[in-house]
């Protein structure tokens, strides 16, 4: 059995697991290429969607942000910050994190995904019927509530991180009860998700502590747009940086410097220039001073090889920007900005473990202090103020004494 996650898919259940698309709507069926959707376990929260998934032979959870609210600002980026704490949640009552990714319905809806090992875990319901029931879910809420407001966002990530298996949570009505942490915050996280939940009810600031504060995309047209966001050097010199991604539907041919890969078809980065120039990527870009095109390679051969075509996709990329803003008077200047290559452990060559580790990228700069330092600022910013899943660490080139831009007129 194959279950299309389409959420408009007229007949999403499919007998034949050999289907590579859905018959109703021809989406695709394997998402990335790896995870087939088996059957749906919870759709009551109101925010997202888990369900059951395989990796092969693997069982996996597959967690769907709500397509209702996909398109809100503050869901996206509180799905992201669940993300980013579940990847750095390390116990072995929590299931391990595997990815967030975006999947494209063929119908052209966007949905963001997060997918984690399936693990023994008991749902909130079944846990609490397994401890006494010492707590309702709405006591749970109401707690979890409580126990934000007592931390800083620093004092609560060390709770989170933190070698203790017990906290006491603040007191109900008649007694105060201690309560398993890992246990308590995987039913929470995996199987119910109330913590994305609970911070979207209450639009409390001090979920902060969710997780570095990572931003979630502005969707323009096909372009996945971050606005501006300010870096610094290591004299405290500003730059602001904005961030686009040139169409979710186009990515690097795998072993390729200038093909461009549409669902199954090839083009060249002129077709792509036509369909940016309709999307008036000028406009997006509000007025940058100086354009960085950013060239990655995913796991393609050795790292030699890697780095040489991500230079190379560099390079293309500038030349095609430097066409599209030919006649926008703001920009001044170019940079090439070479990440290298993409280096977590279970990468595959024609899989996406990220988002946008093979996309086309481009980066604006609007110089806020004189004499900045650029390469610093734009690497605080990526660093501290990651796109979507980005993370500098993944890329061979990603680090301070290797990152830096190349400058052109």
């Amino acid at each position: 059995m194959s279950l299309c996650i389409n959420p408009v898919c007229p007949q999403p259940y499919h007998p034949n697991e050999q289907d590579r698309f859905c018959k109703s709507c021809g989406s695709q069926l394997e998402l990335l290429g790896r995870y087939r959707v088996i059957s749906l376990l919870s759709d009551k929260n109101g925010f997202s969607k888990v369900y059951e998934a395989y990796a092969q032979d693997t069982p996996k959870i597959l967690k769907v942000l709500n397509e209702e609210i996909s398109h809100d600002a503050q869901a996206v980026e509180l799905f992201c910050q669940e993300a980013s704490l579940l990847e750095h949640l390390n116990h072995p009552h929590i299931p391990i994190f595997e990815g967030y990714f975006q999947y494209q319905t063929r119908n052209n809806l966007v949905l963001h995904c997060i997918v984690m090992e399936k693990s023994d875990q008991p749902n909130l319901e079944e846990w609490l019927k397994q401890h006494d029931s010492l707590m309702s879910q709405a006591q749970v809420v109401d707690w979890l509530k409580k126990l934000v407001k007592q931390q800083t966002g620093t004092a609560t990530a060390n709770v989170v991180n933190s070698s203790q298996t017990h906290v006491n949570l603040p007191k109900p009505a008649k007694q105060s009860e201690t309560v398993p942490l890992p246990a308590l915050f995987a039913a929470l996280l995996v199987s119910l998700g109330l913590l994305s939940l609970t911070a979207l009810a209450t639009r409390s600031p001090q979920f902060a502590f969710l997780a570095a504060s990572t931003q979630s995309p502005q969707r323009k047209g096909t372009i996945d747009y971050f606005p501006y966001e300010a870096g610094q050097d290591s004299q405290g010199r500003i730059a602001q940086f904005n961030i686009a991604v040139l169409s979710i539907d186009y990515k690097w041919l795998v072993g390729s410097n200038f093909q461009i890969k549409y669902h199954d078809k090839v083009i060249s980065l002129d077709v792509l220039k036509l369909k940016l120039e309709q999307e008036s990527i000028q406009t997006i870009m509000e007025d940058p001073s100086e354009i960085i095109s950013v060239g990655m390679a995913t796991c393609e051969g050795n790292k030699a090889s890697a780095e040489r075509i991500a230079l190379e996709r560099s390079q293309q990329i500038q030349r095609l920007a430097k066409r599209l803003f030919s006649n926008t008077p703001s920009v001044q200047g170019y940079r090439l900005l070479n990440l290298g290559q993409f280096q977590r452990n279970n990468c595959l060559a024609n899989q996406d473990l990220t988002a946008y580790q093979n996309s086309v990228i481009i980066i604006g700069v609007k110089k806020q202090s004189d004499n900045v330092i650029l390469d610093e600022a734009l690497r605080d910013r990526l660093k501290n103020k990651p796109f979507a899943d980005f993370k500098l660490k993944d890329y061979s080139l990603g680090s301070a004494d290797s990152f830096a831009t190349i400058f052109s007129n």
